[in-house]
């Protein structure tokens, strides 16, 4: 059997979406994300049931708050993290990954993305993925300052090709970035042995990524639980 692999963008808040998505897209043998991918592929590579990793989305919108502060030292940001760090580290103590997985974080100066994976992964490098530069604290991953994995590639479908991945489905909620950002979409000849589920339309307004009701939280999960039945429809 072919070896089958799951690749899941950053997105902030948006990764409600793959929660949703994650209840049609079956079994992997090797699981890569970056950013809030990176916290939604630990939950799936670990097996958690797909309607618990949506409550798990729909309590962090519950109890998001917009703190701020003045960065502490170098690498940190500006909003508070006390939430999402306590919610990171409860999932990496109470699940454990079955199958091969990867989290993808932006190194030096020029954010070169690095592969980081299984035992050399844990709580600190799946919050480095999720620490966009003066937002969120870069962590140390490996010796090296690490922040945000989805910088120049919000969906890097490369880690599941350097996994050994032979199809790979990726799930990218960032398909309507701004002008500015340095993200780079996944372009080239499309690739026959890559399914790609994505959000028809826009999922909201930047800011919203980073602070969410419960109400669109649901409304994500149920697009992506949509859009990833629609895909596989299809084939």
């Amino acid at each position: 059997m072919r070896r089958r692999g799951l690749v899941l963008s950053g997105g902030g808040f948006f990764g409600a979406f793959q929660a949703g998505a994650y209840e049609r897209l079956g079994e992997f043998d090797c699981v890569a994300g970056a950013s809030a991918g990176a916290l939604n592929g630990w939950a799936i590579a670990s097996g958690m049931p797909a309607r618990q990793l949506q409550e798990l989305w729909l309590e962090a919108a519950r109890t998001a708050r917009a703190g701020l502060h003045w960065p502490r030292y170098f690498g940190d940001g500006v909003l508070e993290t006390d939430r999402l760090e306590a919610m990171v580290r409860r999932l990496v103590r109470e699940w454990r990954p079955r199958v091969d997985f990867g989290v993808v974080v932006s190194q030096g100066l020029a954010f070169r993305q690095t592969l980081v994976r299984n035992g050399e992964v844990d709580s600190d490098a799946i919050l480095a993925s999720c620490a966009v530069p003066l937002l969120l604290p870069a962590k140390q991953v490996g010796g090296r300052l690490s922040v945000d994995g989805g910088l120049r590639d919000a969906c890097p479908l490369w880690a599941a090709d350097e996994m050994g991945a032979e199809t790979i489905v990726g799930v990218n909620v960032w398909t309507h970035l701004p002008w500015w950002w340095l993200h780079r979409k996944h372009r080239g000849v499309p690739r026959p042995n890559v399914t790609m589920i994505e959000p028809a339309e826009r999922l909201g307004a930047l800011r919203r990524s980073a602070l969410a009701t419960p109400e669109e939280v649901a409304e994500w999960i149920a697009l992506g639980r949509r859009a990833a039945s629609d895909v596989f429809a299809r084939q």
